[in-house]
């Protein structure tokens, strides 16, 4: 007679078991704030975000908006439900992740790249913040060396060119060098958010040969590695007063 009880008890849980995880973008509709960045088990949201770009907002129509200097219409999403895989086609601040595997509740969203590098987190936000203005041209001027991390922590001391300057001009153009001179001259342009600063060769050229990170008044970027266990090095510039 007992086993007889059980047998409803071991069917509810046979369902819930059997039951595929899934995310219908209905769940990822709406105003979100970035809590928190983490590369690698470190807390990076500083690097990567200020208070402007630390938004995402996915749109009903299917494009998204990172911060709130952007604009949603040039951006597409997509997810795969049965996946849980969210799919952002015109990249993000982070390293331009495109595709990240999602966890969803109603006011909470965690993101993973598929090297588990970044793990995001997502709050719901009824409404954005007024914005604090930031202009591109804000980004006009001399860029002087601030400091140089290795593995996370300060080499500064350590580093070989401690003068490195880039300058941005106001015409688009770019020189940078050291107290020798200026040694390479190029094109510069920012993204729509604000958060990536892209380097050409080339006006007319497509691709960057190296791009920054925009975020809390300085920029930076990551020195390239030829596999993972060679020291992860980045180098961070700030405006020159």
């Amino acid at each position: 007679m007992r086993s007889l009880k059980l047998i409803p008890l071991l069917l509810i849980i046979f369902f819930i078991t059997s039951c595929n995880y899934t995310t219908p973008p209905e769940m990822l509709f709406g105003n979100w704030y970035i809590a928190s960045v983490k590369a690698n088990g470190h807390n990076m949201t500083s690097d990567y975000l200020d208070e402007n770009t630390r938004y995402l907002v996915f749109d009903e129509k299917g494009t998204y908006q990172i911060g709130l200097l952007d604009t949603a219409s040039e951006k597409s999403w997509l997810i795969h439900p049965d996946k849980n895989e969210l799919v952002m086609m015109q990249g993000t601040p982070f390293d331009d992740t495109k595709t990240w595997k999602v966890k969803a509740a109603d006011n909470l969203v965690f993101l993973n790249d598929k090297h588990n590098h970044f793990q995001i987190e997502l709050k719901r936000k009824k409404e954005l913040p007024k914005l604090e203005i930031m202009q591109e041209e804000a980004l006009v001027g001399k860029w002087i060396i601030d400091k140089v991390t290795v593995n996370g922590y300060n080499n500064t001391d350590k580093y070989a060119f401690p003068n490195r300057w880039i300058l941005l001009a106001d015409d688009g153009r770019f020189y940078n060098g050291n107290e020798n001179g200026d040694q390479n001259v190029g094109f510069w342009k920012a993204n729509s958010s604000l958060t990536k600063l892209d380097f050409f060769d080339q006006k007319t050229k497509q691709n960057s040969f190296i791009s920054f990170n925009i975020a809390n008044n300085t920029i930076w970027y990551e020195k390239q590695r030829e596999d993972r266990n060679q020291p992860q090095v980045r180098v961070y510039f700030k405006k020159s007063e």
